[in-house]
């Protein structure tokens, strides 16, 4: 029997260059790092969460598909019980953006080029995009796709040390154009901030509503290319 991932979680899957451990934080059930191993993408896991609950779900779909030999269990706020020994890869699935970029900011450790990150950020990636960016990170590759009628992204970064000149429309847009499936998110991401901007000028926050006019005018741009 084999686990069916939802399609957020294969985006965030299908990143995964495996061949070595993968550490799933914020696991929740466990289905992602049980579909890994099942598929041979890695040799091991281990699923943490800050939860002990979740970590029980985790255990129970672990032992289901008789991964217990393969995949540990480990209570985890973050990566505050890890070391960049424990895994070559490390995967945030389904935490918002701002609280991704917090736990990777408490984690000196992280910048370190032999390490791989996915994301799937349930919110906020432009939050995470700018952490990225000011802290030395490339990321290398984005997916888009849906799971009902809900936009999803995922992407995958590793630290090179070299930091990039960014805008704040750079902290939405990313490297989404590159993908498939891209248009709807990017044109989410428009009405959000045109929402934002008109809120700025109800209450005359003149410059700032004039920074997002130009960061919707970008992407905009990249929408329309």
């Amino acid at each position: 029997m084999s686990v069916n991932l939802t399609p957020r979680l294969s985006a965030a899957a299908s990143l995964v260059r495996g061949g070595g451990i993968i550490a799933d934080i914020g696991t929740d059930h466990g289905y992602l790092p049980v579909y890994l191993v099942q598929t041979g993408r890695v040799k091991g896991a281990i699923a943490a969460d800050i939860g002990r609950m979740p970590l029980q779900n985790a255990a129970k779909a672990i032992e289901h598909y008789g991964m217990t030999d393969k995949i540990s269990l480990r209570l985890s706020d973050g990566l505050c019980k890890f070391t960049p020994d424990d895994a070559q890869e490390f995967v945030f699935a389904g935490m918002g953006g701002t609280l991704i970029a917090e736990k990777l900011s408490e984690t000196p450790w992280i910048k370190n080029k032999d390490l791989h990150f996915v994301f799937q950020p349930q919110s906020r990636a432009e939050d995470l995009r700018k952490f990225l960016f000011e802290n030395g990170f490339c990321i290398n590759k984005e997916i888009a796709t849906h799971e009902g009628r809900r936009l999803y992204i995922a992407f995958d970064a590793v630290y090179t040390g070299e930091t990039r000149e960014f805008t704040y429309a750079d902290c939405f847009i990313g490297e989404l154009p590159r993908c498939e499936d891209a248009f709807k998110h990017l044109t989410h991401q428009v009405s959000r901030l045109r929402e934002k901007h008109d809120a700025y000028m109800k209450c005359g926050r003149c410059d700032e509503a004039q920074e997002l006019f130009e960061t919707i005018k970008k992407i905009e741009g990249f929408i329309n290319d």
